[in-house]
């Protein structure tokens, strides 16, 4: 189903921060507006996988791509914004073989219209240039940086370029509810024992590792919102699994193992302008003793982590 003509979508935000990493909107149900078409009012707005979905008072279901040109109206209070779907497009990074139609990475071109009329993108360019969102079903608390389901309706709008859109890239799926496989290296000894702990505990749910991927992404390393790195940073990150496998690349060296509730040890501090060793263990001291060399892949294994980065010391 496609509309011929662009549609206005009335929504209701806390807030909306144009040209920042993650934009935040309320879905509520709310009619149609505008004179440039005569569809019938909205009955819901809600986001299904990555794509939005829209149910219509007459019982019409519309997902991102019948949306195309469409305009949210998204009300400040104080005035309302209009944020223009540009486009979709599959993740073209997504190399998966298999990906059912529910798991499938739809990313979403967004313009909001600035002050004087022109239209600028919403989300600002990330390593690879792109400026898309990726709409997911939750809430993100910026007191905490944790994501958690959140009320009846709530989305996110993850760019590209931040931590919550590279995580969804990267492949961890919070809205995913399948068992986390295990995979093994191709032509590398696994670590059994490690393995063996990991498939005899329940296994993680993809909210968790989505979490644990937040804390990594942003050197999160007390696991309460405060953010170390600083944009353009590389990592090379893997996981307990397999599902991701280290590029070894030789310049680097073994930085954190990470569990959603941040870094279970840190051996080198990413951005050591922004804090170190030192500063890591007063600020957080849960992690005291488990700084520096001790801490290795092996160590942070041993301590549960579930994910693992090497950055550039």
């Amino acid at each position: 189903m496609s509309l011929s003509r662009p549609i206005d979508i009335a929504l209701r935000a806390a807030w909306l921060a144009a040209l920042l990493t993650v934009l935040t909107a309320v879905a509520i149900p709310l009619g149609v507006a505008g004179p440039a078409t005569d569809a019938a009012p909205v009955q819901t707005l809600e986001v299904e996988g990555t794509r939005f979905k829209i149910t219509l008072a007459d019982g019409r279901v519309l997902r991102s791509p019948d949306l195309i040109g469409a305009n949210l109206l998204i009300d400040q209070g104080n005035r309302v914004l209009r944020v223009r779907l540009d486009g979709i497009e599959p993740d073209p990074d997504d190399k998966r073989a298999e990906v059912s139609e529910a798991d499938r990475l739809w990313l979403h071109s967004l313009s909001v219209e600035a002050p004087d009329g022109s239209w600028e993108p919403v989300c600002q360019a990330g390593p690879d240039g792109r400026r898309q969102a990726i709409p997911v079903r939750g809430r993100f608390s910026a007191a905490d940086g944790r994501f958690a389901d959140g009320e009846a309706g709530a989305f996110e709008l993850a760019c590209t370029g931040g931590a919550m859109g590279k995580c969804i890239r990267f492949g961890y799926h919070p809205w995913q509810k399948r068992a986390w496989p295990v995979y093994t290296l191709s032509g590398e000894a696994v670590n059994e024992k490690a393995l063996q702990q990991q498939t005899e505990a329940s296994p993680p749910s993809y909210l968790t590792l989505y979490n644990a991927c937040l804390r990594m992404v942003r050197a999160d390393y007390g696991g309460d919102g405060s953010g170390t790195t600083r944009n353009g940073m590389r990592i090379d990150l893997y996981d307990a699994r397999s599902t991701r496998v280290p590029a070894n690349d030789p310049r680097m060296a073994f930085e954190a193992g990470w569990t959603d509730a941040g870094a279970v040890c840190v051996n080198h501090p990413r951005v050591v302008e922004n804090v170190t060793l030192a500063d890591i263990t007063e600020r957080w001291p849960r992690l005291a003793g488990k700084t520096g060399a001790i801490c290795t892949e092996e160590f942070a294994r041993s301590l549960g982590a579930l994910l693992f980065n090497r950055s550039v010391p």
